[in-house]
């Protein structure tokens, strides 16, 4: 199986056990969602300001990821 669908399916795993996400959890999915947000940004063309919204998802994803690795 896939790396990323074996992640995808751990974490699905973990919300439907306790509702919440562990930190292994977050450190996981965090790198795949500014990964995501950064092909995202890279396709599209002609749409500033989805351009800008997408910058500014991928630098709190990434705020985000700095904070859970030092908690």
């Amino acid at each position: 199986m896939d790396g990323n669908l074996t992640t995808f399916i751990r974490i699905l795993n973990s919300i439907k056990e306790d509702g919440a996400l562990e930190k292994e959890d977050w450190l996981l999915l965090l790198p795949l969602m500014i990964r995501l947000v950064q092909q995202l940004r890279s396709t599209i063309q002609g749409k500033p300001l989805l351009l800008i919204a997408l910058a500014g998802v991928q630098h709190v994803l990434e705020e985000t990821l700095e904070h859970v690795q030092e908690v």
